[in-house]
């Protein structure tokens, strides 16, 4: 069953007592901020702990010792068990060294007691040297591997009552200490490897994934803002719109991929209009999700080959021979003022095509319409020569759609270098015909 658990780290210092805050809720009187943490966000659920420790640090902090006054000081453990015996607390003892060999040492040590689906708990106050960056490797490392989550990432402001030397000199009461939540920190790291993911392969699935738990988040908060709930709704609905260009383009939907994508750039818009810390550093990488789609302009030609070689570069190659030969159709359809939802049409204009590229005889066409046909072929006969490559695109595109069931199925490489030679061939017939258009439009 997975858990809630608090991971923490004890240094040696000798820690001055007060109270630790977070919302409005304080803590116990204590020297250590991890029964503060404990105390706080056990209302959470039970939550297990395991504190990673030097031997001099235990020595110092985890058991009782007695000071050179010669009284008697609470270490760690004594006092976990004093605020709740039944606490269910760890010691992993940890290596003071900072080698290589001590860091993977301290890598697999964290990443031995994260079990899976654990929701983590990180406290990072007394967190030294290379710790923090070792741990933050081990968290993401864990999430994916042990499918664990992030619950929060803490740190205690000690410093905000200033010296530690003149912490004595505070009165009791006056020694409240924040607890400062950086999970988004963590927040922005999911997002640079779901954006990283998308730019490289046009998949959001990583970003949408992170923003519905970031909404699920927000709705079982207690006391969310509606900044926050603004914030992470318009976040979603920019997950949720990526998401739907991915899946018009992974199942080649050519008649709703310009619309989307302009949508797309409308909620983009929208986030980056939302003045919070939180979405400022998202900024450069919404930057950069919008470069994914800047081959797509007001021209309805142009988008139509932009759709095939965003295919192409992204690797989707069967979407992408499909998107560029239907693509080719519908140019056609638009050029000449036809219906390029209506089957019957574009079985024609297909037809059509071969004819005038195979110079075939009237009497030798197999066409339902012979008149449209014909009327067709003689106003594609400007572009015969730009529409050359349409025939070894269909040729390619029936072979990968039979998935290498013939005899003379081509090798899995091929496909690939198909596309990309055709996309570049088709080049000048969408820009002829976008041309054309306007000419033709005048009319």
């Amino acid at each position: 069953m997975a858990r809630n658990v608090l991971l923490s780290f004890l240094g040696l210092s000798d820690y001055k007592p007060c109270f630790y805050t977070y919302q409005g809720e304080t803590s116990s009187y204590t020297r250590f901020v991890q029964t503060a943490i404990y105390e706080l966000f056990k209302k959470d659920g039970e939550m297990d702990v395991v504190i990673f420790s030097t031997k001099e640090a235990e020595k110092n902090n985890w058991i009782d010792r007695v000071n050179e006054e010669n009284q008697l000081v609470e270490g760690l453990k004594t006092t976990f068990h004093r605020i709740d015996p039944k606490a269910n607390i760890k010691l992993v003892v940890i290596d003071s060294s900072q080698d290589e060999r001590a860091n993977w040492q301290l890598f697999d040590a964290i990443l031995n007691e994260i079990q899976e689906g654990d929701c983590i708990y990180f406290d990072i106050t007394h967190s030294f040297r290379t710790i923090p960056f070792v741990s933050l490797i081990v968290l993401n490392y864990a999430r994916l591997v042990k499918k664990a989550s992030i619950g929060k990432i803490m740190y205690g402001f000690f410093e905000k009552l200033g010296n530690p030397r003149k912490v004595d000199n505070i009165p009791v009461e006056k020694r409240l200490v924040p607890i400062i939540d950086v999970t988004n920190m963590a927040a922005l790291l999911d997002w640079t490897n779901g954006v990283d993911q998308f730019i490289r392969t046009g998949d959001a699935t990583v970003i949408q994934q992170f923003t519905s738990n970031e909404v699920k988040k927000i709705y079982t908060d207690p006391d969310p803002t509606i900044e926050e709930r603004k914030q992470v709704s318009e976040l979603r609905e920019l997950a949720n719109q990526l998401d739907m260009v991915g899946k018009l383009m992974q199942t080649a939907r050519s008649l709703q991929i310009a619309e989307e994508i302009k949508k797309f750039r409308e909620q983009l818009n929208k986030v980056r209009n939302i003045e919070t810390d939180t979405v400022k550093p998202l900024i450069p990488l919404l930057d950069e999700m919008e470069k994914k789609y800047e081959n797509f302009t007001e021209d309805p030609f142009q988008n139509l080959f932009a759709m095939a070689d965003w295919c192409e570069k992204n690797q989707l190659i069967q979407p992408g021979l499909t998107l560029l030969q239907e693509n080719v159709v519908t140019a056609i359809c638009r050029l000449f003022r036809l219906d390029e939802t209506n089957k019957d049409i574009r079985t024609d204009l297909h037809s059509a095509i071969r004819i005038l590229l195979e110079r075939i005889p009237e009497e030798d066409w197999q066409v339902k319409n012979p008149s449209f046909v014909a009327d067709i072929v003689e106003k594609l006969k400007p572009y015969r020569d730009l529409l050359k490559p349409f025939n070894p695109i269909t040729e390619y595109r029936n072979d990968i759609n039979h998935a290498g069931t013939r005899t003379d199925a081509r090798p899995p490489q091929k496909f690939y270098q198909q596309l990309s030679e055709s996309i570049q061939k088709f080049k000048p017939f969408f820009e002829e015909v976008s041309n054309s258009s306007k000419n033709y439009n005048l009319k």
